[in-house]
């Protein structure tokens, strides 16, 4: 699964939270959500479904469609 890096990037403005804060309150690795925010790499639906949560939006909105 892919990020969609405008609409994540959106979400993180809305919660106003850094990918810092993000890490730490979804429990995924500053490093992974870095990775997955370029739209290179691709995550878990785990991984996806966490970061959702922590900004508090549905996984669809933040995942790239293909």
């Amino acid at each position: 699964m892919k990020l969609n890096k405008k609409a994540f990037e959106l979400a993180l403005a809305k919660k106003q939270m850094s990918k810092a804060e993000l890490s730490a309150k979804s429990g995924v690795s500053l490093s992974t959500i870095t990775k997955l925010s370029s739209e290179k790499h691709e995550g878990k639906p785990k991984t996806a479904g966490k970061i959702a949560q922590a900004l508090g939006v549905d996984v669809t909105d933040i995942m790239k469609e293909d």
